[in-house]
């Protein structure tokens, strides 16, 4: 190959690949726009003979009248069948979920890691006490 020719064919490529960077976007639900869910926090206490849950939540990510979906979705998929599952609303801005999971699922460890993936980006790194019915 001739060098006129290969310089001529690098030109090409170089003029393709060199663009300007898009402008940041204004639609709200594109990732230019997320905003950080500080402040996020949750607790939980679970019951190892029965596999009762009960997971309170707090700041922003218990806030956005979601009703616990993004906690339920990481719990299904973290553990498999959720059973039981309530979630409500306290006059404080938490939330509360109760739910028990199936036998061979990987308690409290599944809990804990549904707990983090559904709080991120802050994600609340949590342990699971044993202590639900004193």
């Amino acid at each position: 190959m001739k060098f006129s020719t290969l310089l001529a064919v690098t030109s090409a490529i170089a003029a393709h690949t060199v663009a300007a960077a898009p402008a940041a976007s204004t639609d709200p639900t594109t990732v230019d726009n997320l905003q950080e869910r500080a402040n996020n926090g949750a607790n939980c206490k679970y019951d190892n003979w029965s596999r009762d849950f009960k997971v309170i939540i707090w700041g922003p990510w218990a806030q956005d009248n979601s009703w616990g979906r993004g906690l339920l979705d990481n719990l299904r998929g973290q553990c498999g069948w959720i059973g039981n599952w309530t979630f409500n609303y306290r006059s404080d801005g938490s939330g509360v979920a109760t739910f028990n999971i199936p036998p061979a699922a990987n308690r409290p460890k599944c809990v804990q890691d549904a707990i983090w993936l559904a709080s991120g980006p802050t994600n609340v790194g949590i342990s699971c006490t044993g202590n639900l019915y004193p």
